[in-house]
């Protein structure tokens, strides 16, 4: 009910859509619309990894592994939804379409997994631990494990991008966008020497003894594409905010020198 509300309220229709349309810079729009999509699925999915990391137990090698796995698979499932949104966004503003980009941004947030649930259980946490049958997945357990780590995240990231296309574009936006970008990237860049730091010592030699690494590698790999984005994108916004606008015929300089005489007929 909290979510139909919020889309109720800040996507109903306005009779100052066209108008609105007009003087929208798409280009920035879509770079906006990317930007904020990357920094949210960073915020969403790896919210859903540390709590999935919390819930681990007393495994030590597993503690902060779902963490920094759902803050980079957040960049690419944001990234998706985003791109959804604006293949239906561009189509124009018309009654109904907010409802069509939440709907499709959120099928591009989920679809991945979505599928992933249907082809089977996930494998354990653990290495030891026996695999759960398909009895006992296809059911409440596999509804309850999409709805909280697959569902809730994505419907997070859908209900921001679809509010960001609704509302009127302003300046600062692509600036927050940007900077939401970097401060990503960085995290992305961080979260493998935090988690090293905070998690306890390894402990066991199972197959996820490794892992650890892994995860840190993959968080360096994605991050720092991520931040070098928000980076450029903030230098050529700033450099085009401090270039000089085209004066008008009244602001122009005028010639020294006295003005010529009117001719006279």
């Amino acid at each position: 009910m909290i979510i139909v509300g919020v889309l109720h309220v800040g996507l109903a229709p306005h009779h100052d859509d066209p108008m609105r349309r007009k003087d929208l810079p798409d280009d920035k729009r879509v770079w906006d619309v990317l930007c904020v999509g990357i920094a949210v699925g960073v915020v969403a999915w790896g919210a859903i990894g540390a709590w999935t990391a919390i819930a681990v137990g007393n495994y030590p090698w597993n503690k902060w592994i779902p963490f920094a796995n759902g803050a980079s698979k957040g960049v690419v499932l944001g990234l998706i939804a985003a791109a959804a949104s604006l293949v239906v966004s561009a189509k124009g503003f018309r009654t109904g379409w907010r409802w069509s980009v939440f709907i499709i941004a959120f099928i591009g947030g989920s679809l991945l997994g979505t599928v992933k649930d249907l082809l089977g259980a996930p494998a354990p946490a653990v290495y030891f631990a026996e695999p759960l049958s398909d009895e006992r997945w296809y059911g409440t357990t596999m509804l309850s494990h999409w709805s909280g780590k697959v569902a809730l995240p994505a419907v997070v990231c859908a209900v921001t991008l679809t509010l960001l296309a609704a509302r009127t574009y302003r300046p600062r936006q692509s600036i927050a966008s940007s900077a939401a970008l970097v401060l990503a990237g960085v995290a992305l860049l961080l979260l493998p020497l935090v988690a090293s730091t905070l998690a306890p010592e390894i402990q066991g030699n199972g197959q996820h003894a490794n892992e650890g690494a892994l995860a840190g590698i993959r968080c360096w790999i994605i991050g720092v594409p991520v931040l070098m984005a928000g980076l450029i994108r903030l230098a050529l916004l700033y450099a085009a905010r401090e270039e000089p606008a085209g004066l008008s015929k009244e602001e122009r300089p005028r010639p020294l020198g006295p003005s010529p005489a009117p001719i006279v007929r």
